[in-house]
């Protein structure tokens, strides 16, 4: 087995998965599943990692996926957030169906062949652009008779869209395992993009870095932290060194969630996709 299960919480009462939306955010080292019912409340949510060292790539993915195979074909629907490095948000202005590849190629050069996919991002006129392994998206597909694919762009964005707008600027940051997304807006977005890092210093760089390209102070930026980031991890130090209003971000208005079933983990980690999910 090239897998292992980290959490597995049951958060309500999913013993009839055809009555309820799985989402699975897949990553190159990890799933992240989030059940929802058809009120979008949390029912059960899992973290399954992948081991190094398990030789070609996308086998664990393969491996879970034909594991899980009865089970996921349980449910009534199965939205698969991918999280892949190779990802762009495209103005409709500059996109056509048949230029995404050259888009991604300019970006991250053409090595990766892999499977292009694009959707319009809900209430925008952009285009999330990206591209995942063919064996991936092959074993994906053959998981459940009605699956489908999303970019975490294009869920984060729209979720970031019904936020209020603060007019001295805006940082969101969602935190993944050694790698970020980040968000800065003003009056409408100014930067969407995703960054790998290897210390605390190169995500208050990025952030700084982006804060004097726009002309955003960072004494005033309202800067709001989601994820895997710990609040006395040198991450949050680092941060808070530099901003003035770190935020650690709350629940969507209206979930009910029993927080003593969270193996005394923070709300917050697993807030992403509960977000994400009022977006399908």
């Amino acid at each position: 087995m090239s897998y292992s299960t980290r959490f597995d919480l049951a958060l309500g009462d999913y013993s009839d998965p055809s009555q309820h939306l799985l989402l699975l955010q897949v990553s190159d080292n990890a799933i992240q599943l989030l059940a929802t019912d058809q009120q979008r409340q949390p029912l059960l949510y899992q973290l399954v990692q992948f081991h190094e060292g398990t030789g070609e790539p996308g086998k664990a993915l393969a491996d879970w996926l034909r594991d899980q195979a009865i089970w996921l074909q349980k449910w009534s629907q199965i939205i698969v957030v991918h999280q892949c490095i190779q990802a762009a948000i495209v103005p409709a202005a500059f996109f056509n169906v048949d230029n995404g590849k050259e888009l991604l190629d300019l970006q991250f050069g053409d090595l990766f062949k892999g499977t292009l996919l694009t959707e319009q991002i809900t209430s925008r006129q952009d285009y999330s652009v990206y591209r995942i392994p063919t064996e991936d998206y092959l074993a994906l597909m053959a998981a459940h008779s009605d699956i489908q694919h999303r970019h975490i762009f294009s869920l984060w964005i729209n979720w970031l869209d019904r936020l209020p707008v603060d007019p001295s600027g805006q940082a969101y940051l969602l935190f993944e395992t050694n790698r970020v997304l980040m968000a800065i807006r003003q009056d409408d977005w100014l930067l969407i993009h995703q960054y790998e890092y290897q210390a605390p210093e190169d995500i208050s760089y990025y952030l700084l870095a982006a804060c004097k390209q726009y002309n955003l102070s960072p004494e005033s930026l309202r800067l709001s932290l989601d994820g895997w980031i710990d609040t006395h991890s040198s991450m949050y130090l680092e941060l808070s060194k530099y901003f003035r209003y770190p935020e650690i971000v709350s629940l969507p208005k209206g979930i009910k969630l029993d927080t003593s079933l969270l193996q005394d983990q923070p709300v917050h980690f697993f807030t992403p996709l509960i977000q994400m999910a009022q977006c399908v």
